[in-house]
This record gives structure tokens, C-alpha cells and sequence, in this order.
């Protein structure tokens, strides 16, 4: 009986194992979250902003341009946990929508120090900041680890000038997740996702990496889909709602502290311990890393949550209880039938 009892437990903890879910947590909500400093000259943000550490702006910067247009929901449109430090000419602009000439809200931790130009927003004053960025971003490396341990998909095919992902319509992950990794020194300006056998609203994760070193120059990489003739980039368009391609793709720059980025990108870029520079390339997707410095326009392309595929059964674990109820009897029903023997036997002796 214990050991039927030991094997239907671990067959039923096996039925019961969960998937892991890509959540970006705390930061789903912001087009660019970063956990310290936060330092650019000019261009813009469509969506929310939230910097741990300070902002330092040089220049004319706005940010939400698009918050209210996109429907991105209520809360503040810049949180910042340090100072806000404004210089040079130009104006540091916050807006709820700026097509619609709506203001929109920062809270700040810290001091708001101006030395030239101007800023606009209306600032929330004696609110407490509703981002924990030591939680959300323990949260955030967690995740980096967990896809960068995920089990590839499959090989990546390198050519003289691109890199073949493709897809096997009967290997279908159960979750949509295709995980690749890619290294530095396969880099090829471009990326060819061969759709056939790709699953519906799939996730494409790049696990990028520089082996033997922490820091990673992601050089020109364009994606196509199939051929040169639909590029990704084509379902992306800066003020306006963007097209659907079919997938989503996430960068995964686990364990990176130095990320350069010379590409433009059409996809969320998740580099929590990474201090990231880049130059006036887009990036179209959630921007995620541990300081910020540069001049990119960052549009909005929110990350689409992939949650867990396999659940808890109700059956086996009611099964299991019962199962554990019938082993405790049995075991009570032994105990009694033991003593009742032995009374029985001690009353022998006596006559």
C-alpha cells in the first residue's frame, strides 16, 4: 500500500508541474523601465517612463506622447525614484497625449532641479512612488535567467550575410515560446524568420549572448519574414496603431552589464543588469535595463503576457486525498486488528 501510495504521488505532482509564465511585472506597464539612471539629449517615448535612479535631460525630451491615443490606461506618465535634473534649451515635455494636447503627470522621490529650459507636466505632489524597483527588477532578472535556461528550439542557420530561424509545425512548443540563442559573433545584418510551421501568436525569444565577455554591440539586424520583400519592420509605424505580423519577439540579454545597441528594433528588449547606450535608432517595444543613455526613439509595442499552459488538475488531487485518507485507515484498521490480537492472546494465557 505505501508504495502505491509513493507512486501515485509523484505521478500526480508530474501532472501538476507548471509551465513558466513571461510576465514582465511591474514594468508591463511602462514603455521604458529602468532601474537607475536615465540620461538623453532629445527625441521622444510614446508611452510611460519609469526610472529608479535619476533623469537627466539635455535638451528637448518628451514623454507619452501616445499614452491617452494607444489606451494605455490611468497612472502617472514619468515616475522617477531620484532628482530630475533639466538642462540646456529645449523643454522636457510630459504628456497624458500630445496629439490632443493633454498634460501628463510625473512623480517624483526625489528634487526637480532646472538650469535651462523649461519643463512641462503637472507633477503629483505627496503621492508615493507606485513602482518598487528593487522588487520588480529581482522579478525581472529571475525571468532573464529562466528564458536564458530554457531549452532551444532549434539551431540557427548562419549564412554569409543573414541568420535562418526556422519551424517545424509538428515540433509546436505548448506555450508558443520559440527560444533561440544567437551569440555576438553570429550577428549577420540580416534575420530571415521562416514563418512556415510557426505557430499562431507565437513568442520568438533571442537568447543574445557574448561568449567570454559581459557586454554585447547589437549591431544592423534586420528581420524578414520568409524574404527581404516583408520585412518586420513594415508592421511598425511611429503615431499609429501597428499591424499585426502574426508574432511577437522578445531580446533576452541575461547576465549582459554593457548592451550597445546600433540596430533599430522591433521587440521588447529585456536587459536588466545591463547599463545600455544606443544611438537615434528606433526601438518599437518595451525597453528594459538597469541605466539608459541615449538619443532613440522608443514607440510602443507592449510585451503580450504568455501565461502557464499546464494547470493543476482537480481529479488527481482529489484522488490523492482519498488515496492518503484510504492509507491512514488501513493503517488504523491494522493497529486495531494488532491489539485485538494481542488482547486476545493475553486472555488465553489467564485461562
Amino acid at each position: 500500500m505505501m508504495r502505491l501510495f509513493v507512486l501515485f504521488s509523484a505521478l500526480v505532482v508530474s501532472t501538476c508541474a507548471m509551465a513558466d509564465s513571461i510576465d514582465l511585472g511591474q514594468a508591463s506597464q511602462y514603455n521604458a523601465f529602468i532601474k537607475q539612471n536615465y540620461t538623453v539629449k532629445s527625441s521622444d517615448v510614446e508611452g510611460r517612463v519609469a526610472v529608479g535612479g535619476d533623469l537627466n535631460v539635455v535638451g528637448g525630451y518628451d514623454i507619452g506622447t501616445h499614452t491617452a491615443n494607444f489606451g494605455m490606461g490611468d497612472g502617472p506618465n514619468l515616475v522617477v525614484g531620484g532628482d530630475i535634473n533639466k538642462s540646456g534649451p529645449g523643454s522636457l515635455n510630459v504628456y497624458q497625449s500630445h496629439s490632443w494636447n493633454q498634460a501628463g503627470t510625473t512623480v517624483v522621490g526625489g528634487e526637480v532641479n532646472l538650469s535651462g529650459g523649461s519643463i512641462e507636466s503637472q507633477f503629483d505632489t505627496g503621492t508615493d512612488l507606485p513602482v518598487n524597483f528593487d522588487s520588480a527588477f529581482t522579478h525581472l532578472e529571475n525571468l532573464s535567467e529562466s528564458l536564458a535556461n530554457r531549452t532551444a528550439y532549434g539551431d540557427v542557420g548562419v549564412e554569409n550575410w543573414k541568420l535562418d530561424f526556422s519551424f517545424d509545425a509538428n515540433l509546436v512548443p505548448e506555450d508558443g515560446v520559440y527560444v533561440f540563442n544567437v551569440t555576438q559573433d553570429m550577428f549577420r545584418t540580416d534575420w530571415y524568420i521562416n514563418s512556415q510551421g510557426l505557430a499562431d501568436d507565437a513568442t520568438i525569444v533571442f537568447n543574445i549572448s557574448n561568449p567570454g565577455s559581459n557586454s554585447v554591440d547589437l549591431s544592423q539586424s534586420s528581420i524578414f519574414i520568409n524574404d527581404y520583400t516583408d520585412p518586420f519592420s513594415s508592421y511598425f509605424t511611429a503615431g499609429s496603431d501597428n499591424q499585426d505580423p502574426g508574432f511577437q519577439v522578445l531580446y533576452n540579454f541575461h547576465n549582459v552589464s554593457e548592451l550597445t545597441i546600433t540596430s533599430d528594433l522591433y521587440g521588447t528588449v529585456l536587459a536588466p543588469t545591463a547599463d545600455i547606450t544606443s544611438n537615434t535608432v528606433p526601438i518599437y517595444g518595451q525597453v528594459i535595463g538597469k541605466s539608459w543613455q541615449g538619443e532613440t526613439q522608443i514607440n510602443y509595442n507592449p510585451f503580450d503576457p504568455v501565461t502557464d499552459v499546464e494547470h493543476v488538475s482537480e481529479a488527481p488531487t482529489i484522488l490523492l486525498i482519498a488515496l492518503a485518507l484510504a492509507f491512514v485507515f488501513r493503517r488504523s484498521l491494522s493497529k486495531i486488528r494488532t491489539t485485538c490480537w494481542a488482547s486476545a492472546r493475553a486472555l488465553a494465557v489467564q485461562y
